[in-house]
């Protein structure tokens, strides 16, 4: 029963995924979309080509980022704001094929300006926004000043919502860049050639760009970039990660060292207070198993410890010198 009433809620959210990407995206094959244009050209050509169905946890982030808009959406009317559109179709001009839908477009009417919002729900919010984003913004922003030359596009923002412990967060402070938004119609224009050549069967391998998104994209296991004995674009994360683990050594280090001494003086000293903060020695209880005694206990009936153990694996990171 409980098998069964997982896939019929998988299909149905997979059902009701396809329905969501035709009513407001259309047939994405026919275009690029914002989001394509910031990926490896090899998985965007692949998706629109053979796009594979998602797993659950897929489908499950997909109805969050729309849940993140409905609320953001409420929000804003609660708070009096009406001068917005959602899902703003815009488009490209030229020959290239490329259009986005906006999250929300502010409109001022009487200054003839606009200004976008995209809304983003990710499991932890960065510290910084990610550069897919904020590529995502630029073209947003371009692509609605050339639909509209009447208005002025202002400025842009992104909003992250999370429906944990961290809440919200705003990055703003974008601005228009005709530079930036040409210079990814022109990175448009060279995939959907390498898509039409690739369809036709004029191209055999799309170009391919390692990153450290690569490890949830579908087609990673027969990608030509893995397949070479070094694969030198993780260079730079994989010395960030070093240097990262580094310092939280050093740092935990120095905070072991900063609390010993600390205790030392309160276990004698006793509580005191500084810079606004109260400083006393704690002390907690937790009980443990006296495995000894307990395996004692059990061979006398016949048993041991080992007979009530089981194994499990777990999955991690190793980084290691090569040889």
């Amino acid at each position: 029963m409980s098998d069964q009433l997982m896939l019929t809620l998988q299909a149905a959210l997979q059902q009701l995924a396809i329905q969501q990407t035709e009513a407001t995206l259309g047939d994405r094959s026919t275009y690029l979309g914002a989001s394509d244009i910031g990926a490896c050209p090899r998985k965007t050509i692949l998706r629109k080509l053979h796009a594979p169905e998602a797993d659950l946890v897929t489908l499950l982030r997909q109805r969050r980022g729309h849940m993140a808009e409905e609320v953001v959406a409420a929000a804003f009317m609660i708070a009096g704001f009406s001068n917005f559109q959602r899902q703003t179709e815009v488009r490209h001009a030229g020959a290239v094929p490329v259009m986005a839908h906006l999250d929300f477009v502010f409109i001022s009417e009487v200054r003839k300006t606009m200004a976008v919002l995209e809304v983003k729900a990710p499991e932890n919010i960065p510290e910084h926004p990610y550069g897919a984003w904020e590529t995502q913004l630029y073209l947003q922003m371009g692509l609605l000043a050339d639909s509209f030359p009447d208005y002025t596009v202002e400025k842009g923002a992104i909003l992250a919502v999370n429906f944990g412990d961290q809440g919200m967060r705003l990055f703003g402070g974008y601005t228009p860049q005709d530079t930036i938004y040409h210079g990814l119609i022109d990175r448009a224009a060279t995939i959907w050639n390498q898509y039409q050549a690739y369809s036709a069967g004029d191209l055999a391998t799309p170009s391919m760009e390692v990153g450290p998104l690569c490890g949830y994209c579908p087609f990673l296991l027969d990608c030509p970039k893995f397949e070479a004995e070094e694969v030198r674009e993780l260079t730079e994360s994989v010395e960030v990660l070093l240097e990262l683990q580094h310092q939280q050594k050093d740092l935990e280090a120095e905070v072991n060292y900063r609390k010993s001494n600390l205790l030392a003086i309160v276990a004698q000293r006793g509580p005191l207070k500084t810079c606004g903060h109260l400083l006393r020695k704690a002390v907690r209880t937790r009980k443990s198993l006296d495995a000894d005694q307990l395996n004692q206990f059990l061979q006398g009936y016949g048993h041991s410890l080992n007979d009530f153990q089981k194994s499990s694996s777990y999955a991690f990171l190793e980084v290691k010198k090569a040889a």
